[in-house]
């Protein structure tokens, strides 16, 4: 397997940054996104790369972010009223309060990943999410298809009750139909309900890690191209609260970049700049200014292409 190409997690900023950057590799490069031999996605980047697998093409991801798509409603916008990201799961204050105390359940699950699982009757009494992503779901299951794609897309979930990374798409793995392997890669734990796919409770799969190049290593990809927009380049560090928010990402995408050069794989990583931090924000679910995320990413993109790292890699 020659070229993976592993999209990372980051919220609807997350996936106007891929916008972005994708279509700057795409004009800029002539790296066609789809071409890739594996693409490996981890929430934000699980839609992205569904999307991709299923027939979208990186102008697409780039009219859509800046809101000029002819045919398809902005990221984060509902045709008929404001952005439906956060539709409650909750109906009264008791259900309210039984929600809490499950999503602190499944948000402690996640972080503390070893098998346990809760009585089923606890569940149902306690039952984990607070939010439901309604135009999400509704959008997924209209404009995907419920067959995977013949190219290889893995995509990354957390098992809550067995503590496991679950690579959806991977041969061997459990079935699932695109959609709801996209819904349970971005089912973040505690905010939004998790989703029930063969038996087991899943969860967003950068609770294990917001980008899984390791994967990649592992399907014996040569050259690995990381789009990772939760992390910043250690080289040219943010200002310190961006560090702080964005260390444990950092850290680990090092780790395994760290792990895949010694196994002799080439890797390239497009991360944000620190200018294009303070477009991000802390709030990486917001539907407003997307198509600033989404400019910068790609003019930075452009700029990393001069570099003789970036060069030498789309040359080849």
């Amino acid at each position: 397997m020659r070229t993976g190409l592993v999209l990372g997690a980051g919220g609807m900023v997350g996936m106007s940054y891929h916008a972005g950057v994708l279509r700057a590799l795409e004009v800029e490069a002539g790296f066609v996104p789809d071409s890739a031999d594996l693409i490996v996605g981890t929430s934000a980047g699980a839609v992205i790369g569904a999307y991709l697998r299923a027939g979208w093409s990186t102008e697409d991801f780039w009219l859509l972010a800046l809101g000029d798509h002819p045919r398809l409603d902005a990221i984060g916008s509902d045709a008929d009223g404001p952005p439906e990201i956060f539709s409650p799961s909750f109906r009264t204050p008791v259900d309210m309060v039984r929600r809490s105390l499950g999503s602190v359940y499944v948000l402690g699950r996640s972080l503390v990943r070893v098998p346990w699982r809760l009585p089923p009757i606890m569940s149902r009494l306690f039952p984990g999410g607070m939010f439901r992503m309604e135009e999400g779901r509704r959008r997924l299951a209209a404009e995907l298809p419920d067959e995977w794609p013949e190219k290889p897309l893995w995509l990354c979930a957390v098992d809550i009750e067995s503590g496991r990374r679950v690579v959806l798409g991977r041969p061997g793995a459990p079935t699932a139909t695109l959609h709801e392997a996209v819904a349970a890669s971005a089912a973040i734990p505690g905010v939004y309900v998790p989703v029930r796919v063969a038996g087991m409770t899943l969860v967003d799969g950068g609770a294990h890690s917001t980008t899984n190049l390791d994967l990649a290593v592992k399907a014996g990809c040569e050259r690995i191209i990381g789009v990772a927009p939760m992390a910043f380049d250690t080289g040219r560090r943010p200002a310190w609260l961006d560090q702080l928010v964005r260390r444990v990402p950092a850290r680990m995408l090092s780790a395994e970049v760290a792990s895949a050069r010694r196994h002799g794989v080439e890797v390239v990583l497009v991360r944000p700049e620190p200018a294009e931090l303070r477009l991000h924000g802390l709030n990486l679910m917001r539907p407003d200014g997307l198509d600033l995320v989404a400019r910068a990413a790609y003019d930075a993109t452009c700029r990393l292409l001069g570099t003789d790292r970036f060069r030498s890699t789309f040359a080849a």
